[in-house]
């Protein structure tokens, strides 16, 4: 994979992450300048720890980054829509978003009837936050009235 592919993908990834340069450039520890060199593929000699970091960044996958597969997300680290949403939030935002989400909880029909939970009231206790997200989102999109 040639230079300019690997921009490509770093700037295809950044665009549909709605990232900026400097977002990135911020939380890779590098200058914008150099996140946009990696972009248009002007820099000769490809650190793999900083495309590895711009990956990260990015949530996706190194891996896919520098040709090496075809897989752009990282399974274990898809974060659902919900959450894109709520890091967006101030304190006071989220504090406001879970208060939401909990009153959703109380109501029957968007619960799962999943017969693997001892008890459906108090599923989500078992579960991991972010799988309660996912399922969450899952649950709302499939709601007839959203």
């Amino acid at each position: 994979m040639t230079n300019a592919e690997i921009g490509n993908r770093i700037k295809y990834a950044r665009d549909l992450r709605d990232v900026t340069l400097d977002d990135i450039a911020k939380k890779v520890g590098v200058a914008k300048s150099t996140i946009q060199r990696y972009e248009t593929g002007k820099i000769t000699t490809i650190k793999i720890p900083v495309v590895e970091s711009i990956a990260i960044a990015l949530n996706v996958n190194p891996a896919w980054i520098v040709g090496k597969s075809e897989e752009m997300e990282l399974p274990s680290q898809k974060v659902p829509k919900i959450m894109e949403f709520y890091e967006k939030l101030n304190d006071i935002g989220k504090h406001k978003a879970t208060e939401q989400v909990k009153l959703l909880t109380e109501v029957p029909r968007y619960l799962r009837e999943d017969t693997n939970y001892v008890n459906a009231a108090h599923a989500d206790d078992y579960m991991s936050a972010p799988d309660k997200l996912k399922r969450l989102e899952e649950d709302i999109m499939d709601d007839e009235n959203f």
